[in-house]
């Protein structure tokens, strides 16, 4: 009898994980936020993105939680939910909820200009994203 298994893998190589938000860049005015005590985190895995946020260390909510298609260059999300882990999940119809985390369209493109095993760089046509692998 041969028997055989597969590991499934998300196919995302360096970006799966867990990001914190460090940096945000205002690319219009060149204007430079320190987020780090914010303690907004992004968590990526499989074809989802999570980010959960807190304020005073105590996490609000569970988070939010988009699908992602990521081509080595450019990282799209879309499908913005409220995720609940006891309800059902509230999608997102009102940007304005999302620009506090970065996102500026419910259908957001990112290029990635940094990824490796520390940083992670994302820029929109309004900000650039700092992360660091968390």
């Amino acid at each position: 009898m041969i028997v055989s298994c597969e590991l499934e893998t998300s196919g995302n190589g360096k970006l799966d994980g867990y990001w914190q938000m460090c940096q945000v860049d205002t690319l219009t005015t060149g204007g430079v936020t320190d987020t780090r005590e914010s303690l907004i985190y992004w968590g990526i895995q499989g074809k989802l993105l999570q980010i959960r946020y807190s304020e005073n260390n105590v996490y609000l909510g569970e988070g939010l939680l988009f699908r992602f298609e990521n081509d080595n260059s450019l990282l799209t999300l879309s499908s913005p939910v409220v995720h609940h882990l006891y309800e059902t999940d509230e999608p997102i119809d009102d940007v304005e909820l999302l620009k506090p985390y970065g996102i500026y369209r419910l259908e957001e493109k990112f290029t990635i200009e940094q990824l490796d095993d520390k940083y992670m760089i994302l820029t929109n046509d309004v900000l650039r994203l700092h992360f660091r692998r968390y």
